[in-house]
């Protein structure tokens, strides 16, 4: 076994565990504060790069990885998307108060939409990469009609938040 296929192989296992302890996460109930949010951000974000990390050396370890190697790992990026929704949606839609009327807010919820549209945008092209069944694909379904609620909430919540100041 190559370097570079064990490197993945250890970072496919990381992968497992980061996406079950997000998994974790959502089952212990909505974030309270917009900091506790961010921390599971920063852990859905780290997952993200680590799927990206995998992809770019899939070339490289070649013939030595099961051969629906990429698909499992595509799999494992849909599954993280899925339990981050569901994570934001009940954030979003029972907003705290900072995430509403704090100054900061606006920046929040714009760069949240931002990146919730990226996804929408390329959830489509994975599922279909990913070769998923169709019970699968009903899951995933309803995890971009959330995706799609969570930009009407945050549409919503920005017409209502304080706005930055440009100019004094």
């Amino acid at each position: 076994m190559s370097r570079v296929t064990d490197i993945v192989l250890r970072m496919a296992r990381k992968l497992t565990e980061d996406v079950a302890a997000l998994g974790r996460l959502r089952a212990a109930g909505n974030p309270k504060t917009f900091p506790r949010f961010r921390e599971i951000r920063s852990a859905y974000l780290d997952i993200q790069g680590l799927v990206f990390s995998i992809q770019d050396r899939l070339d490289a370890a070649g013939k030595e990885l099961p051969s629906n190697f990429p698909q499992w790992v595509l799999r494992q990026k849909l599954t993280a998307i899925a339990i981050f929704t569901d994570i934001s949606y009940g954030f979003i839609s029972e907003p705290p108060l900072a995430l509403t009327s704090s100054l900061g807010a606006f920046d929040v919820l714009e760069a949240e939409q931002r990146a919730f549209n990226e996804t929408l945008h390329t959830f489509d092209t994975m599922l279909m990469e990913a070769g998923i069944d169709d019970k699968t694909a009903d899951e995933l379904d309803a995890t971009r009609t959330k995706i799609e609620q969570i930009l009407g909430m945050i549409e919503r919540l920005l017409v209502n938040s304080p706005k930055i100041l440009k100019e004094f």
